[in-house]
């Protein structure tokens, strides 16, 4: 990993320093070993920062070091006879050069060469927003500066001072993004990057519908969202998703002990405990770190109870040189009577008004449930300066039934408008039961290489995914009941029952691989030139045995990405990319030639580091997807044709601003303009998509007080606002556009810390689109607060 420092390459080594860690006294325990693994130990023993050229290092031997000291002590009497010195930083940031020497004309010099990461960073410690480096985007440590493509990072940092409460909440601090709301079922993933479907990934996995307890941020590490397509190194599950992936990185174990235990209490008999456990096993080489959280809450809608859990363990093997290996797990489950929001009349349209915490269906509503099981492992190997390489691979199974008392109006399942004027609606018991098995592998090799005045970085790989999916959906239209929305009490005419046999009747099965190559290449310390190919294949098999429908898309496509970025300054970067994506479709019975659906994305922009503090970009952007599934009219079975077409086009800007070590700022807006470019999905041409506001905007700030008698204090405040949100394609209904007002106030001393957070705290009252067979809203929640006590050690 490379940082740029003004002319100077800087990387991180290991932890990142707590402000007061170069005061404290630290237990050494570090043999007579080569000076890097001496620093590696040191870094993980003392859980400090450390920043210094690995060429430095080459060939030279470090004492051992046995006893009491301070990390800056520590780091002098391993230097010692090296011709290196130690400077500490007042926030405990340690970083070694060169012994000064003097010129012929008397003054003193330092030759700083580049530096690189040994070890791994971790953001645990790091108590600002600002993120330097990614691994996201291109699957090797670059410089987001360098990266040509828009880039947010979602640090934990960030997290924890807002005391978000979801992943969901946590996204609306990236331009651009519309967030899954946490009530609906994990049965599918809503996550939109730039008007389209994009996708969750966990540490590089696609996660495909995103099912479990997918809300918890108990295990979040950083989370990464690329924008775009991503098809050369991202084409799990069906294939790339068009609008771009959230990568949730998990936390990883670490050479240093420590704990953290705590309860989290809010509004509506919210109770959430927690846990956080990291064990050195042996020395520095065994690693082990388990986390997990508990959920039970009630709700602001009658009826909905929620009660969800994940643990995730994480071992890890490595010799801290050359060799890591991590082995981790996940399961997480989700139980919560089925949520399908209210119908647009009665809400935001309509000559009556339905109660807004009203549920639809009987109090004795039986749960729906969600569940994610996975293992999965990581082999990194350095075979010497030039050579490394990484390989991953997974097997997770996952399932989720919902049972639901469906609404069903004039436009059918959307239900945004009555069966009978002016406030009735059908009802019809349905459930819907999903299963899947997923195996995936990822591999790939990097050189690092100069040659004349480039520096090379070359990425060779290879993936496969096999996700198998089958299920079924019963809808009991024999027994049909009646609800009025405008009469209180509600009163339904049916009760709940089992829909139908519950017979698995639907197949998927979809099959990706594919083998890429990547060059980066920075020309002359300005230029760095981003271009990879990829051969990708994808296959979708779908069968229905009840009604013997049937189809298969099969493709195999030469994926090209091309990327610029010219430093203007050390300051000011502009940056354009171009890529190409495939995606299949799955559980569509296809008229003719089954096709998967293809995605374009061209975008450009500026990005900026002004002196280590304002940070930032700011990126046009056009996204053009083709071969999308419609209906096909002349059919007589009304089956499916990939012709329709969608674009989206737009602007967004994403700042951080660590204006002192105690101010933090994050600010971010995004205009979307989504929109179908042809009228064969049944609505007119240049209709909007659905749930994409036009606008967002995003601001937050932090202050953490450095005065003696209030260290350790920290208060907080943002805004978030958006546009109006279309219900549907068809744009009959819009939940108009909202802002809601968030503060947070946390003390931590020593090993406790106590937190408080009041959420939309101006009780503002509104509706949002909420996405239910393509439709319906979803009332917010007013205002709500939480209080958070945890034991650290």
């Amino acid at each position: 990993m490379t940082l740029h420092s003004n002319p100077l390459r800087i990387a991180i080594l290991a932890l990142l320093a707590h402000p007061a860690y170069a005061e404290q006294t630290h237990t050494f325990n570090i043999p007579a070993q080569p000076l890097s693994q001496s620093l590696q130990t040191l870094a993980n023993q003392s859980g400090s920062q450390m920043l210094y050229a690995e060429q430095s290092t080459t060939g030279k031997k470090s004492p051992a070091l046995k006893g009491n000291y301070s990390t800056g002590q520590a780091a002098k009497l391993l230097l010692a006879d090296s011709g290196l010195t130690a400077d500490v930083a007042d926030n405990g940031t340690v970083t070694i050069k060169p012994v000064q020497a003097k010129t012929a004309d008397g003054t003193m010099t330092t030759e700083l060469k580049e530096m690189t990461v040994i070890g791994e960073s971790d953001d645990d410690f790091n108590k600002n927003y600002t993120a330097l480096n990614s691994t996201s985007a291109t699957r090797t440590d670059t410089p987001i500066m360098q990266t040509p493509q828009s880039i947010q990072v979602i640090k934990r940092a960030l997290i924890d001072d807002q005391q978000s409460v979801t992943v969901s909440e946590s996204l609306r601090n990236v331009s651009g993004v519309v967030s899954n709301n946490a009530v609906f079922t994990p049965s599918v993933d809503y996550t939109r990057i730039r008007g389209f479907r994009a996708e969750q990934l966990l540490d590089g996995f696609s996660q495909y519908y995103n099912p479990g307890d997918r809300e918890s941020t108990i295990n979040i590490g950083r989370i990464d969202v690329l924008k775009g397509s991503n098809a050369i190194l991202y084409s799990g599950g069906a294939g790339a998703p068009v609008g771009g992936v959230v990568n949730i990185a998990s936390k990883q174990a670490n050479a240093k002990q420590s704990g953290e235990v705590g309860v989290r209490i809010g509004t509506n008999n919210y109770y959430q405990p927690f846990f956080d456990v990291n064990q050195p096993l042996l020395k520095d080489n065994i690693l082990f770190r388990l986390t997990g959280e508990y959920t039970n809450a009630g709700s602001y809608l009658d009826v909905v109870k929620t009660e969800r859990y994940n643990i995730n363990p994480i071992l890890t093997f490595t010799n801290n040189d050359t060799t890591t290996l991590r082995l981790q797990g996940k399961v997480s489950r989700w139980n919560q009577p089925e949520y399908q929001g209210l119908p647009a009349t009665g809400t935001i349209t309509g000559n009556f008004s339905t109660p807004r915490k009203t549920f639809v269906g009987p109090n004795d509503m039986p749960d729906s449930r969600s569940e994610f099981n996975g293992v999965w492992g990581s082999l990194d190997h350095k075979f010497n300066e030039m050579w490394s390489m990484n390989l991953k691979a997974r097997y997770a199974n996952s399932q989720f039934d919902e049972k639901v008392q469906s609404l069903a109006g004039a436009d059918g399942f959307t239900a945004d408008r009555p069966a009978f004027r002016p406030s009735t609606w059908f009802l019809a018991n349905a459930e819907l039961f999903q299963q899947q098995e997923e195996r995936s592998f990822l591999g790939n090799a990097t050189a690092k290489f100069d040659m004349g005045r480039t520096k090379n970085t070359v990425l060779f790989g290879a993936d496969h995914s096999d996700y198998q999916d089958q299920g079924f959906m019963d809808v009991d239209m024999m027994n049909t009941g009646f609800i009025n929305l405008n009469k209180q009490p509600l009163v339904s005419t049916l009760a709940y029952k089992q829909a139908g046999e519950g017979k698995i009747n639907q197949f998927v099965h979809n099959t990706t691989y594919g083998g890429y190559v990547q060059l980066q290449s920075t020309i002359y310390d300005r230029f760095h030139l981003l271009t990879s190919v990829r051969a990708g294949h994808v296959t979708t098999d779908f069968q229905n045995t009840s009604t013997k429908a049937s189809s298969k898309a099969s493709k195999t496509k030469i994926l090209p990405r091309v990327g610029a970025v010219f430093d203007v300054t050390n300051e000011f970067s502009l940056f354009i990319n171009y890529s190409e994506g495939m995606r299949g479709q799955p559980f569509v019975n296809f008229s003719g030639t089954p096709q998967p659906e293809e995605s374009t994305s061209l975008e450009g922009g500026i990005k900026f580091n002004i002196a280590e503090q304002v940070t930032g970009q700011i990126a046009g952007y056009q996204i053009d997807r083709t071969n999308v599934a419609v209906r096909d009219n002349s059919d007589r079975f009304f089956r499916s044709v990939a012709k329709g077409q969608q674009r989206s086009r737009g602007i967004e800007a994403d700042v951080t601003w660590q204006a002192t070590e105690a101010l933090s700022i994050l600010a971010n807006y995004a205009h979307t303009d989504a929109r179908f470019t042809d009228d064969l999905a049944g609505v007119p041409k240049n209709n909007r998509l659905l749930l994409v506001p036009e606008n967002t905007g995003r601001l937050w700030v932090n202050y953490r007080f450095q005065q003696p008698l209030l260290q350790g204090l920290s208060v907080g405040g943002g805004l978030y606002a958006q546009s109006a949100a279309y219900l549907s394609n068809n744009n009959t209904f819009k939940a108009d556009g909202y802002h809601n007002f968030d503060a947070s106030i946390a003390y931590e001393k020593q090993n406790f810390k106590v937190s408080a957070t009041v959420k939309n705290l101006t009780n503002e009252r509104y509706y949002q689109a909420f996405g239910y067979f393509d439709g319906r809203v979803i009332p917010s929640e007013g205002t709500s607060a939480y209080f958070t006590a945890s034991f650290k050690y």
